[in-house]
């Protein structure tokens, strides 16, 4: 059991290239290559960029563990979960192409458009914590889990090594646009989304009908 508890954020955490490679990476890259710099400064950039991310992870994982923590209710528990296999659906149909991506662009777009006198390593905090909570498949799978955990500890330890996990994606952007021409990265992306949705929905399936059954 704990060895599951342990895939499952880090499966969701690897599904994430799958969607970010398209829609935030560029952005990224682009904001990195905005200025000239070294790769010693390119990764002290994507250090604050990550962590922006991770704050934005940890505030997410606060808020959700406690809304699941203080709404015992079951009808939650049953939203919860049947928003699980929902949302694990959706991710296999975006992955196969069945189903367009409609959201326009990343959430942190606007992000290296501030002022110019914002200091460029605040911008990188900005745009890490707005990539970090943007509306995708994994992040929404993530949030809809941690509600059904009921506990506050596990969704930061959860959000914690989901975001560990999908920062690997992005310390290659020290070299600037280097990720998106890997195409076995990419393939590895898929398939953990592809793993991760099979994993939610079994658990989701399984959780809803413990609670159908057993009326807890």
């Amino acid at each position: 059991m704990l060895f599951i508890s342990f895939v499952k954020p880090v499966v969701a955490g690897l599904s994430t290239g799958a969607f970010c490679m398209s829609t935030c990476f560029p952005l990224l890259a682009a904001f990195m290559a905005s200025e000239e710099r070294t790769s010693r400064k390119n990764l002290g950039l994507i250090l604050y960029f990550l962590a922006g991310r991770f704050l934005g992870y940890m505030l997410f994982a606060l808020l959700f563990g406690l809304l699941g923590q203080r709404l015992r209710s079951p009808v939650i528990s049953l939203i919860a979960d049947a928003s699980l296999i929902l949302v694990s659906l959706v991710m296999i149909l975006q992955i196969f192409g069945i189903l367009r991506r409609n959201i326009p662009a990343c959430a942190a777009a606007g992000a290296g458009n501030k002022p110019a006198n914002t200091p460029t390593h605040w911008k990188a905090v900005l745009m890490g914590f707005l990539m970090g909570v943007n509306i995708c498949p994994p992040f929404l799978l993530s949030l809809s889990y941690v509600v059904s955990l009921r506990d506050v500890l596990q969704s930061l330890l959860y959000f914690t090594i989901f975001f560990l996990v999908s920062s690997l994606y992005f310390l290659p952007m020290v070299f600037v646009g280097m990720l998106a021409k890997i195409k076995e990265i990419q393939r590895v992306a898929r398939l953990s989304g592809m793993i991760t949705a099979v994993l939610f929905i079994v658990y989701a399936a399984y959780a809803l009908a413990q609670q159908l059954t057993t009326g807890r």
